[in-house]
């Protein structure tokens, strides 16, 4: 037996609400969709998304995010570690003490 084609629902989310987590797929023409643990699909569209890139919760960072230079913050921002440095020596006058086959 078909079933009936479940009717479309437009819920719109105000400024500041997160998105919620999960995978999510992607049509060519931009649009983003999903579905809940109980099988609802979600579905945003182009225009909504582009609405909220001016939302202040995306001026802020996640939380717990690991430290990539590059990637997740400009190249350089990593302090140097002892073991980083262990590479840069470039002469046997660098070398520490009792380090060596004497």
């Amino acid at each position: 037996p078909s079933r009936a084609i479940p009717t479309t629902r437009r819920v719109v989310l105000g400024d500041g609400v997160q998105l919620p987590p999960g995978d999510y797929s992607t049509t060519p023409g931009g649009t983003l969709f999903s579905t809940t643990p109980g099988g609802t699909r979600i579905i945003y569209d182009r225009k909504f998304l582009m609405e909220c890139r001016n939302s202040p919760v995306t001026k802020t960072p996640p939380r717990d995010l690991p430290t990539i230079p590059g990637v997740t913050s400009p190249v350089g921002d990593e302090p140097p570690t002892d073991a980083s440095q262990n590479h840069l020596r470039s002469s046997p006058d660098d070398k520490p003490a009792g380090a060596g086959g004497e």
